[in-house]
């Protein structure tokens, strides 16, 4: 199981949504705009509405489109260490 299943597991009914791990420190306080696109920020959940939500913060000015799937296959791909996404600097020129 990955950390976002054991979490999710004792809270049913809740909409977990594991965002943001991938990214460094540095990177989440750097400006997200990176030539003329914006980083991406990977959203995992089984929750299609909680994924939607966590897509809308402009606050963070980041791209929420990075969709690697539920909270299994999804955190294991952003799972630190060890998944293949975490510390990767992905700009969509969208």
């Amino acid at each position: 199981m990955t950390s976002s299943e054991v979490l999710a597991g004792p809270l049913p009914g809740a909409r977990v949504v594991k965002a943001g791990n991938t990214l460094s420190v540095g990177l989440c306080a750097a400006d997200p705009r990176e030539g003329s696109g914006k980083r991406v920020l990977f959203i995992s959940g089984n929750d299609a509405d909680g994924k939607q939500q966590g897509r809308q913060v402009p606050e963070l000015g980041l791209l929420g489109g990075g969709r690697p799937g539920g909270l299994d296959d999804g955190g294991r791909l952003q799972g630190f260490p060890g998944g293949p996404l975490p510390q990767l600097n992905l700009v969509s020129l969208q």
